[in-house]
């Protein structure tokens, strides 16, 4: 009878923990995305080819992921990218390999899917970076969007 009201309990735990990693991760914006998860600033690498179409141009990409309990990223979508052409794969590169820490407020390392915009070659003047990266804005974005 012991035995049996043990295995209950272990099996009821192990539900209990496997429905929480299957939640589905909060979203959050990108201006919020902080208060959630901290990036680690030396994890930001990316697969870059020598040439590519508009890979030189100015632009900019917009990436949606999921920032895991572990701080990696999965879940990497190219929503948008000005212009069209090979920058995509590096903003998808980049963001598969950026790392964050939690922040005080997320003790719990609670998934959260947010998105960022990364910027190519952009001018000096900063009338014409704002301009560039404006074309990859994005208001919202929802778990559906992944």
């Amino acid at each position: 009878m012991l035995r049996r009201i043990a295995a209950v309990i272990v099996l009821t735990s192990a539900a209990s923990a496997f429905a929480q990693s299957d939640a589905l991760p909060r979203v959050v914006a990108p201006e919020k995305l902080s208060q959630h998860w901290v990036m680690i600033p030396s994890s930001i690498e990316a697969d870059a080819p020598n040439y590519g179409k508009n890979i030189l141009d100015p632009g900019c990409a917009a990436v949606s992921f999921v920032v895991e309990k572990d701080g990696s990223t999965s879940t990497v979508k190219v929503q948008r990218v000005v212009p069209e052409g090979d920058l995509s794969k590096v903003a998808a590169s980049a963001a598969a390999h950026m790392r964050f820490e939690p922040s005080v407020a997320n003790r719990g390392r609670d998934r959260v899917f947010s998105w960022l915009i990364f910027p190519f070659n952009l001018p000096a003047d900063p009338a014409q970076r704002s301009a560039v990266m404006q074309k990859c804005q994005i208001d919202k974005l929802g778990w559906k969007d992944r």
